[in-house]
């Protein structure tokens, strides 16, 4: 669906729940609802990315058209808790390529809005085109704070002919055709409201500030152009991107893949999500495989994961949120799990090592000296939480888990495994396999009991865990098993008949206590869903990858339908993006992170292995 017509344009309950996303590599950002109203304080048609943390610029522009019947609004925006600004019941047509377009219909004039960020200058651009004369007005709404904040102190922003001056040593450039007449007006827009806030249970009042209104008076049919520049006055005017559209859901997809990556002086990163995540390194290497490799980026591949090894600790760990929180143990182990994908693809083992061998290893001695047992285990302490399962509601764990996490020792054998297959040196590989047979030997005798038929999701000391979760599935998904096929089987089977749904993988048995199916209410209310009972859709790889391992061909329509199922709430949420999380109760609505970067790679990766049988 690469644009809708009026009737659903003018449903709030169904325009204001789909959200648009531009993310650019050089650090713009622009998000907002459907009518172009920004429903979440991190939605602005300008942010720019400094210092791993992104600020909300513009979040709202005032449009206000003279015509003789009147004054009309083309913007649409909420204050003090109710709609207050309609101009979404002019709309008559969104289109999403090759640039954000609207389309309104205001008494006898029609009016095509443009926007978009240029994909490699640092530029925002408005276009504004009219069918008959109008006399208009644009004011921009200025916030100029950090990303999840909101701005209630005043703010003065400076125009010094083509120069804008905002706070926070921001500096635009400015150029307009046809040049308007500027109107002082100093206005603060007290109580623009977002009501996603609300709903999610934060503050969402805030205070946007006017410095001047812009006036152009048309004659006729024309054109106004209107663009914001980082990097000095602007020489040509941008042209819209051309990406071309989409024929297939592999190829949206693809394109909805391009919406994560970011460069700056330092290097290349992924965002782990729009519009409120950063640069998560978790994230980053389970989303890498699918998100560069399976399109054919391997380049790009090597650049995100190197940029990630600069940011290695002495004691071997990486990042979980970049540049410098080394606050999860797991990080390290899912950049291994990038290797694996990567040589599970097609890639020379020993051009592999010759590039990675040397941190692989760091990170495996790291693990060895902080986490290791006498049985070769990796265990961990209960807080902080160690594992991709970290929410805390009330300061503990919302999913309590620690000593052996089975995840964590699948994904620990798998690593010693391949550095016991990549080492140049005999002797290396003599010691690496010797631990990786530790491991082994100890597996199966921590995580399973045969009279249940299913892995253990952790163990320490007499306590054990034996809620149905979908980490058990990477010890029967990654290239290297530290259990047998028959065991696999049974994991498998497991995993099919209790957590899996159309969106993805539960992260808890309905059948389970604990269970909740629904994702909402307050924070903590919605933490402590997250992890007992929400659809996750990156699971689906590791799904995908243990069905593949265990029934070859003959999983190919059962992934097949689970891949294209995705196609139908594509445009259900963010717009060409795949959510964070589904509800575990059908019909598995979408919540979270309207996109997300995991969500979008995993698919791909599926994609990618589909394509090969």
């Amino acid at each position: 669906m690469q644009e809708v017509g009026r009737v659903p344009l003018i449903q709030e309950s169904w325009a204001l729940r789909r959200e648009l996303f531009q993310q650019t590599r050089w650090g713009g950002f622009a998000a907002t609802s459907l009518w172009g109203c920004p429903t979440r304080k991190y939605h602005s048609w300008f942010s720019v990315w400094r210092g791993f943390g992104r600020y909300e610029l513009l979040p709202q522009v005032e449009e206000l058209l003279h015509l003789e019947q009147g004054h009309f609004l083309l913007t649409t925006h909420f204050f003090q808790g109710r709609l207050a600004w309609e101009g979404y019941r002019h709309l008559t047509r969104f289109a999403a390529y090759p640039a954000w377009t609207w389309h309104y219909q205001v008494g006898e004039v029609r009016v095509v809005k443009t926007f978009f960020l240029h994909p490699k200058q640092p530029v925002a651009y408005f276009q504004y085109e009219f069918s008959g004369p109008v006399l208009f007005r644009w004011t921009p709404l200025w916030a100029v704070r950090p990303w999840h904040t909101l701005r209630h102190e005043p703010l003065t922003v400076v125009r010094k002919g083509e120069r804008l001056e905002l706070p926070e040593g921001f500096v635009l450039y400015l150029k307009v055709d046809p040049v308007p007449r500027f109107i002082p007006w100093a206005y603060p827009y007290e109580g623009s409201y977002y009501p996603r806030e609300a709903e999610r249970g934060y503050e969402a009042l805030e205070t946007l500030y006017a410095a001047e209104c812009w006036e152009w008076r048309l004659h006729g049919p024309g054109r106004i152009r209107i663009a914001l520049s980082l990097e000095g006055p602007l020489g040509e005017w941008p042209s819209a991107p051309s990406p071309g559209l989409p024929f297939s859901f592999s190829e949206a997809l693809s394109q909805a893949a391009e919406q994560f990556f970011l460069s700056d002086a330092e290097g290349d990163y992924v965002l782990a999500g729009h519009p409120w995540f950063g640069v998560w390194g978790r994230d980053t290497f389970i989303s890498l495989p699918g998100l560069t490799l399976a399109r054919g980026q391997e380049e790009r591949f090597h650049r995100i994961m190197e940029t990630a090894v600069r940011y290695l600790s002495p004691d071997g760990r990486l990042p979980n949120v970049f540049p410098d929180s080394y606050n999860a143990e797991d990080t390290g182990l899912w950049w291994g799990w990038a290797i694996l994908q990567y040589l599970r693809m097609g890639a020379d083992p020993g051009q592999v090592y010759r590039r990675y061998g040397e941190v692989l290893q760091a990170v495996a001695v790291g693990y060895l000296q902080r986490l290791a047992d006498e049985e070769g285990l990796l265990r961990v302490p209960a807080f902080p939480p160690a594992s991709w399962m970290d929410a805390v509601v009330e300061g503990q764990p919302a999913v309590p888990r620690q000593g052996a996490l089975v995840e964590l020792n699948a994904l620990w054998y798998a690593l010693l495994r391949l550095l016991a297959e990549l080492s140049p040196s005999e002797g290396a590989r003599w010691r690496w396999d010797l631990l990786a047979r530790q491991v082994l030997a100890h597996f199966k005798p921590t995580f399973w009991e045969k009279s249940r038929g299913y892995l253990a999701d952790w163990r320490d000391g007499s306590l054990v865990s034996w809620q149905i979760r979908p980490n058990q599935l990477f010890a029967a998904a990654l290239p290297h098993r530290p259990i047998s096929d028959k065991i696999a089987e049974l994991v498998l089977d497991t995993v099919e008949k209790h957590l899996l749904t159309p969106r993805g993988l539960r992260t808890l048995s309905p059948a389970d206590p604990a269970y909740r199916g629904l994702y909402g209410g307050s924070p903590a209310q919605r933490d402590y869903a997250y992890h007992n009972g929400t659809v996750w859709p990156w699971l689906l790889g590791p799904y995908a990858d243990a069905k593949l391992a265990i029934w070859g061909e003959a999983a190919k329509p059962t992934l097949e339908n689970l891949f294209s199922g995705f196609e139908s709430v594509f445009y259900s949420y963010g717009w060409g993006q795949v959510a964070e999380i589904f509800d575990g109760d059908a019909p598995h609505a979408p919540r979270g992170a309207p996109a997300q970067a995991w969500s979008v790679a995993e698919l791909l990766r599926i994609a990618f292995y589909l394509k090969r049988l």
